[in-house]
């Protein structure tokens, strides 16, 4: 039982293109984090969001390898540490300040954001395995600022 104002063509047409609206919403596939690797214990590799990050945006970057302790850096192409594992940076790669931090990679897949400011231009992210006072590049990500 259909009701009469219903069958008017305009209606018809308007309640089509609902259900084809609301339809297409339920079956599109949601954004999710496919840009992130697979955990992978066997090769350390480092990837980031994408190429290209707008000047002020964070750049999220996810990594992969044996577990256990790593530095990020942005800016730095060698490290040392000291016995209470405090990073200094002994060689840098470009004009702007590194950007250095410690993460321990559990289950094989740590992800994370660097939230300081990089100028426009060509950047190169860094994982360096720590090993006691020892820290061994292992992966790198090159990508551009623009802007």
């Amino acid at each position: 039982m259909i009701p009469k104002y219903l069958k008017r063509p305009k209606y018809a047409i308007f309640l089509g293109v609902f259900v084809v609206l609301v339809g297409a919403m339920f079956l599109t596939p949601r954004k999710s984090n496919t840009w992130k690797p697979a955990a992978d214990c066997a090769k350390p590799s480092l990837t980031t969001l994408g190429d290209r990050m707008a000047t002020g945006a964070k750049v999220y970057w996810a990594a992969t390898g044996p577990e256990g302790t790593y530095a990020l850096t942005v800016g730095a192409a060698e490290l040392t540490l000291d016995a209470a594992q405090k990073v200094t940076v002994t060689k840098t790669d470009s004009a702007v300040p590194p950007i250095t931090g410690l993460t321990d990679l559990s289950g094989c897949l740590k992800s994370g954001s660097i939230d300081g400011v990089l100028p426009a231009g060509d950047h190169i992210l860094r994982l360096f395995r720590i090993d006691g006072q020892t820290a061994t590049e292992v992966a790198r990500k090159d990508f551009k600022v623009t802007g």
